[in-house]
């Protein structure tokens, strides 16, 4: 991509301007999903003494669930951005843009589809047009 120039109403307007609110979704989720980690983390010895009584081993079992999909979102993404990584963007084609996009949307999929399967937290940041409609 020409860096030199930025004409928003362009292909490559339009891919960087994705991009560039992609990446802040991307920042605003995984500072979320550390937060939640680190707050599971602490609450892990609570967790294992509600495994002492038998009215409170359900809290254990979801804070294990959470734990577990949270960290597991993390493997995702750690895969994903490896495979993003270590493909070469020199070449300025539209293929490799439209590629490093997929790669991005996989990002900021992978915390709803591990949700679906595992269940857990959502730290899904989304900001829909629906709620700036004016009634």
């Amino acid at each position: 991509m020409d860096t030199s120039n930025i004409n928003v109403f362009t292909l490559d307007g339009i891919i960087k301007g994705t991009i560039t609110v992609s990446l802040l979704n991307l920042v605003f989720s995984y500072s979320l999903r550390y937060v939640m980690i680190k707050i599971l983390i602490l609450l892990s010895p609570f967790a294992f003494l509600s495994l002492t009584m038998e009215n409170t081993a359900h809290f254990f079992k979801s804070w294990f669930r959470n734990l577990f999909s949270l960290l597991f979102v993390q493997i995702i993404v750690s895969i994903v951005l490896l495979l993003l990584f270590s493909m070469d963007y020199s070449k300025a084609n539209l293929l490799n843009k439209f590629i490093y996009i997929g790669g991005i949307y996989a990002l900021i999929r992978s915390n709803s589809i591990v949700r679906e399967l595992f269940g857990g937290i959502s730290t899904t940041v989304q900001s829909g047009v629906s709620k700036l409609k004016i009634k």
